[in-house]
Parts: structure tokens; C-alpha cells; sequence
């Protein structure tokens, strides 16, 4: 299915690789599932990643009523366009996020009623990604945190008790795998297991590695 619109592909690639991003960068198979049109995983994705896509819409100055219109058409451009979409070294998917959901910002101030335009606004939308200020990265990486919690509350949702415990004990609080494992009654394999697994699913959430 092709992308909604042809220069998503070529403006999705222009970010500068100097540009700061997150530390994450793309996990082509996990791209490739949500090629696959898995339902299961739309639905993660936008579970997942609503913080992120509401946020690059709030930056561009699209109203508060029309936020929740404006997000289920970058959406379906997203699903349109992730049939084709291609890592490229240097670009994240986060940048291709950022350039599909400013493309439906500016679509809705072109078809907006002039009351709920303005010169400004749409001049906002217009923004290169060279223009933006370090407050604005920042907030970015604020609503990068809250994906990042809410990838963690999935995966928790979805993980034995036991298992998540041994990794948040392990990964987050620092506590030695050998300790772990005797609170357990477990071996020390079953710990680094557990944490793996998590670790795994988590990069999975996440659409990440």
C-alpha cells in the first residue's frame, strides 16, 4: 500500500544525523511486525507511542479539539506508509514519526476554517527540523519518557510476576544476580533468563533496539 503522501519518503529522510535523538534506534524486525499488519500490534503501537504523536501535533499548534481527528490521520498514514518504510543509517523512526504528523498538521490548517487558523500556526508547521530550540528537544525527550513508561506497563501487564521481578530487581535496582536468585530459590541462569526475556520484550514494545 503506498504512503499517503509520496514526499513523506524523501522529507523523512532528510533529518541531520547531528540532530540529538534518543538513545534508541530502530529495530528493523520489530518494524517488519508492524508491516505485517498485526492488529496486536497496531494496537501497542498506539498504545505505546500516543504520547509521542500527540505531543509532535501540540508542537505544531494543532487545537485541542482537533488533536484526537488530526492523530487517527497520521495513524492511518503511518499504516499506509510503514509497508515502505526503510531504515536508513543516521535517520530514526522517530524523525519519520515527526515528519508524517506534521504533514497532517499542516493538511488540517490547510483545511481548517480561517477562525481556527493563523498565520502563525501555520507558519509553525513549517518548522525545519534545523530550527528547533534545545526546550523543545527536551520536551521531546520528556514525551519520550512517558513511551518509554508506558511500554514498561505493557510489558508488565503481559509478564509473570516472578519474571518481572527478578528483572526490575536486576535491571533497576542493581540488586546482584546471585542475591536474586537465593530470594527466589532459584538458579543464577534462571535470572539472567528472566532478564533477557524482559529485556527482550521491552525492546519490542518499544519497536526499538
Amino acid at each position: 500500500m503506498p504512503p499517503a503522501n509520496q514526499d513523506e519518503w524523501v522529507d523523512a529522510k532528510t533529518e541531520s544525523p547531528s540532530s540529538p535523538e534518543s538513545r534508541l534506534h530502530t529495530r528493523m524486525s520489530m518494524i517488519k511486525s508492524l508491516q505485517g499488519f498485526s492488529e496486536k500490534r497496531w494496537l501497542e503501537f498506539e498504545l505505546v507511542y500516543r504520547p509521542l504523536l500527540v505531543f509532535f501535533l501540540k508542537k505544531k499548534s494543532v487545537p485541542p479539539d482537533a488533536i484526537d481527528d488530526v492523530l487517527q490521520e497520521s495513524l492511518i498514514s503511518i499504516m499506509k506508509g510503514i509497508e515502505r518504510y526503510e531504515r536508513v543509517p543516521g535517520k530514526s523512526f522517530r524523525g519519520w514519526l515527526r515528519t508524517i504528523t506534521q504533514r497532517r498538521a499542516a493538511d488540517y490548517f490547510r483545511s481548517a476554517p480561517p477562525e481556527k487558523r493563523g498565520v502563525q500556526d501555520y507558519l509553525n508547521v513549517a518548522v525545519s527540523p534545523e530550527q528547533r530550540n534545545p526546550n523543545e528537544l527536551a520536551e521531546e525527550e520528556q514525551a519520550m519518557q512517558e513511551v518509554q513508561a508506558r511500554a514498561m506497563e505493557l510489558v508488565r501487564t503481559q509478564t509473570k510476576e516472578q519474571t518481572w521481578t527478578m528483572f526490575w530487581k536486576s535491571t533497576m535496582e542493581q540488586v546482584p544476580t546471585a542475591e536474586i536468585a537465593a530470594e527466589f530459590g532459584v538458579s543464577t541462569a534462571a535470572v539472567r533468563v528472566a532478564k533477557q526475556r524482559v529485556t527482550k520484550r521491552l525492546k519490542e514494545a518499544m519497536f526499538e533496539a
